[in-house]
């Protein structure tokens, strides 16, 4: 048997300023969830889940020109137990774009395939 790759996907918002649509999204009754970073919130709602992230919070990790075509889109974040595994089980046509060790303890792959980008994220052992 197969072991499990993805834990979960949560979509994720790359905004200039995340303030307005966490303001909308807190309105129609989403629980904002506190993640000790002012550029990253997250949203709950029943089992529904969104992040809100900053392309400031973005650029601490990755080079402005891997985080330029995120910005004012929804990327499937996809939390694996092994980024390692996962690169090797894509497509011969994704493309990682960029590879990084992150501020917040993950290892994280963007991708893009088909003309859709997803990030892969590994959390690390502390």
């Amino acid at each position: 048997m197969m072991e499990e790759l993805v834990r979960k996907v949560t979509p994720m918002m790359v905004l200039p300023d995340i303030a307005p649509v966490l303001k909308q999204y807190v309105a129609l009754g989403f629980e904002a969830v506190d993640t000790d970073d002012p550029g990253c919130v997250g949203l709950r709602a029943g089992k529904s889940a969104l992040m809100l992230v900053s392309v400031e919070l973005m650029q601490r990790d990755f080079k402005k020109t891997t985080v330029a075509p995120l910005v004012g889109t929804t990327v499937p974040y996809i939390y694996v137990t092994s980024l390692h595994q996962a690169k090797m089980r894509l497509e011969p046509s994704a493309m990682v774009v960029e590879e990084s060790y992150t501020g917040g303890g993950t290892r994280e792959a963007v991708v893009v395939q088909h003309g859709q980008f997803m990030i892969l994220a590994e959390r690390l052992p502390d």
